[in-house]
């Protein structure tokens, strides 16, 4: 769906200024009942998303070189070895994975029958062993991310606190979409999503295959139709293959009948000859072939076609029809074609010409087995139709902020409120802006409704008007949606602000094969600031992008920051402000550290790229307490210097 369904902007942006340090409290979700949390005695180890329940003991569990992983059941061997290959990567030590009694220092894989937790859900019990069950293979998987992450954010990667934990999801689909028909992107960053969505625990990855910049599937049946950039079906089969290995589900999606210009400009007779229908004012409307011509016999035939080479490569449950964006009811009356194939069919209005099309193109899913998902559209803008969709198709509510409406009807709904979860950073680079998501609000108020019939919600990631844009650039604005996303759905305790969770995310970091981890900003402290400072200092450090720091003075200019104690220093990230101001950015730098007061080494030097992303700089691990970044020059040619925030990067102790 084009981000421009309509220009609504987003809610800015609050909470600038908050402090660092605030009380922690715990939220349940409003929607159940969820187990208490732990005490503050026993806190519970910090993960993303949190633990839903958390009981403390004394002591830890220790991994050590001779531990080993035992699994009681042949089914859980692909979860044991892709625990043995990330930990290898975590800690540098290769276990083996084997059957057989378990020994102090094991870990333990097993199936357990009691379903109370769910399909996902788990449970952990760490003691002299550790032990993960579930009563799926996806639940014990889910426990090993949990255990993965709580090894990484020890510093020795050896320890976890005894303790049990139980834990499940509020929601069965916590998904993204990725729109990659407006725009590639290489197999290389999809495998990169899939791992961190499994990281997260988000289980669902929408493909949005096609739109007027292109069709994305290079099908042998349909030569020429594929864009320049496109996958092979056996490109598509092996990243099912790698989602199947971490639990993500693939939902791919062929959007019709409209943003079909890729399509209608490979052949020309599937278009509409009446204007009203061929061209719209969408983006890439503007080229004609808007809408394929769906009264035709020649362009339903195509279209089974299309449908029959393309189901049947994935092997996910669910099938994705578009179904989005076609003219609304004035233009579709305009056209006499539909008109006549309207009347032809004895349906009441135009706009049923469409619906019967999505309910014939379900019939088609469902011989395959599958279900079929579409978009919202039907009746949007007070369209009229006197048929409705079938009720075996899953709906991505998009209209609402609320999806409960289309569930009331009996449909079961996939939630992705274009002003709550749209990540469109071709129109939103900074609060306020349409398509870009209000953190704040999203973490701290939005209520996740749970009615009977709502699966879950998504993040949906649309190109428009940033095609050119590399995805790294793309990646920055849906990273933090995405981690909020994956807390919220699950359904656990939250951190008492969205930029304390920041903050618990970043000391988590990354999945395997990444090692750095960000420290914890509250020990943390600004020692020197080079120019005349506007802003509070520790701005900074806040782990809120909104504030800022300026300085304003002769070039170089430095910050330096006091760790508080000695650190095994590998990175540090910079944040330039996020409040659309283009002054400031940092462009050559200098890192330096120090393990003595004024005794600077260098670290690192280059550019930063000049844009608002975030910028991470690696390098050698170096014991130090001091930090410091200098600004050489900025990309304005200015000699003020604005930061959001700087977040220094640790690396595992030394064995």
């Amino acid at each position: 769906m084009s981000a421009l369904t309509r220009a609504l902007a987003a809610t800015a942006a609050a909470g600038l200024g908050l402090s660092l340090v605030a009380a922690p409290v715990v939220a349940q979700e409003a929607n159940r009942t969820a187990p208490s949390a732990a005490s503050p005695r026993a806190a519970a180890p910090a993960v993303l998303p949190s633990l839903r329940q958390w009981t403390g003991r004394p002591g830890s569990f220790e991994l050590t070189p001779k531990s080993r992983i035992v699994v009681e059941s042949n089914a859980l061997q692909a979860t044991a070895t892709t625990l043995r290959d990330d930990l290898e990567l975590e800690t540098g030590h290769r276990l083996r994975v084997l059957r057989g009694r378990a020994h102090a220092g094991d870990i333990v894989l097993t199936l357990d029958p009691d379903t109370s937790l769910g399909a996902e859900g788990y449970r952990v019990d760490s003691g002299q062993e550790l032990k993960i069950s579930a009563p799926t293979d996806t639940g014990v998987f889910y426990g090993t991310q949990t255990v993965e992450q709580i090894l990484k954010a020890d510093p020795h990667r050896t320890r976890v606190p005894h303790g049990s934990a139980s834990d499940w999801p509020n929601f069965g689909e916590r998904a993204q979409m990725l729109d990659v028909g407006r725009k590639y992107y290489p197999i290389s960053y999809l495998r990169s999503q899939i791992r961190t969505m499994a990281w997260e625990k988000l289980n669902t990855f929408h493909l949005h295959l096609s739109d007027w910049e292109g069709f994305r599937i290079d099908l042998p049946q349909f030569p020429g139709l594929a864009a320049a950039e496109s996958y092979t079906p056996a490109q598509l089969k092996d990243l099912q293959a790698y989602a199947n290995r971490y639990h993500v589900t693939i939902i791919p999606e062929v959007d019709l009948p409209s943003h079909a210009t890729a399509f209608t400009h490979w052949d020309p007779t599937l278009r509409f000859s009446c204007h009203s229908l061929d061209y719209s004012h969408w983006p890439g409307a503007q080229y004609g072939g808007w809408v394929m011509n769906i009264t035709t016999p020649h362009t339903r035939a195509f279209v089974h076609d299309l449908l029959a080479a393309v189901i049947p490569i994935f092997d996910s449950k669910v099938f994705h029809i578009g179904g989005d964006e076609y003219p609304y009811d004035a233009d579709q009356a305009a056209c006499p074609e539909l008109v006549a194939y309207q009347h032809q069919r004895g349906f009441t209005y135009t706009g049923d010409v469409f619906t019967d099309f999505f309910n014939s193109l379900d019939e088609q899913v469902r011989s395959y087995g599958k279900t079929t998902e579409m978009w919202e559209w039907w009746d949007f803008n007070n369209q009229k139709t006197s048929i409705q969709p079938n009720k075996d198709i899953i709906i991505d509510s998009w209209v609402n902020n609320d999806p409960s409406g289309l569930a009331a009807q009996g449909y079961r709904v996939v939630g992705t409120p274009e002003q709550t979860l749209y990540v469109s950073a071709g129109f939103g680079q900074k609060p306020g802006d349409y398509g870009y998501v209000d953190l704040q609000n999203v973490y701290e108020n939005y209520p996740f409704e749970h009615p009977a019939g709502v699966l879950g919600y998504r993040v949906s990631r649309w190109s428009d008007k940033a095609e050119t844009q590399s995805p790294q650039w793309l990646d920055f604005f849906a990273r933090r949606p995405l981690q909020i996303l994956a807390e919220r759905t699950w359904g656990g305790p939250r951190s008492s602000s969205v930029w304390q969770f920041f903050g618990r995310a970043d000391a988590i970091g990354d999945p395997p094969p990444s090692q750095l981890t960000g420290l914890s900003k509250s020990a943390i402290s600004v020692t020197s600031l080079d120019g005349a400072a506007a802003g509070e200092a520790r701005a900074m450090l806040d782990n809120n992008p909104y504030t800022k720091v300026s300085t304003t003075g002769a070039l170089p200019q430095g910050m330096t920051l006091d760790l508080g104690v000695p650190t095994r220093l590998a990175g540090l990230r910079y944040e330039p402000p996020q409040d659309g101001t283009t002054a400031g950015r940092i462009a050559g730098y200098r890192i330096e550290v120090a393990s003595s007061p004024g005794r600077w080494r260098l670290a690192a030097t280059g550019t930063f790229n000049g844009d608002q992303t975030e910028q991470e700089v690696d390098f050698a691990p170096t014991h130090a307490r001091w930090l410091r970044l200098i600004a050489l020059s900025t990309s304005d040619g200015g000699n003020t210097v604005s930061t959001a925030e700087l977040t220094p990067l640790q690396a595992p102790s030394s064995p």
